[in-house]
């Protein structure tokens, strides 16, 4: 299966990494948005992220896990149509330092083809980020389901 090519904007993920160290000991979260089309995207590329959404986490226990605020949510649902945008994917910070995705993550990534965004925050440093996708993308497909790491292009 080829790779998909993203691009982040530098100023994106800056602002992402600042929500991250700004929320320790906490998780943030967040929307990743993106053109509905890829008009205009570099060559090769799925579909550059425009912007993010920073959300509230309302997670009943926002030290080992993330909630996006609903009202977010639905209001950044509404926004994005009406921008001809879509929503690509989410971004959480994991306070112990770690990008990899935990289990909670995975029993929660519902949406086939989505991007996770994940930033390994601690105390002195938030510049570790990875990113995966929730495989399988296709939501009839019944194949087990698991995160495939990513390769994002910053720019």
């Amino acid at each position: 299966m080829p790779e998909d090519k993203i691009v982040i904007a530098q100023q994106v993920l800056d602002d992402i990494l600042n929500h991250a160290a700004q929320s320790w000991p906490m998780e943030c979260c967040g929307l990743l948005i993106a053109k509905d089309v890829d008009d205009g995207a570099p060559e090769n590329c799925v579909r550059p992220v425009l912007r993010h959404v920073p959300a509230r986490n309302v997670s009943p226990d926002p030290t080992i896990t993330f909630e996006i605020d609903p009202a977010v949510l639905l209001r950044t649902h509404r926004t994005v149509r009406a921008q001809g945008e879509d929503i690509i994917g989410c971004y959480h910070s994991h306070p112990n330092g770690l990008t990899e995705p935990s289990r909670t993550d995975l029993a929660r990534a519902e949406q086939p083809g989505f991007y996770w965004l994940i930033v390994g925050s601690n105390a002195v440093n938030t510049r570790k980020w990875a990113v995966y996708q929730r495989m399988p993308i296709l939501s009839d497909d019944a194949a087990p389901r698991f995160f495939r790491h990513c390769h994002w292009q910053v720019l």
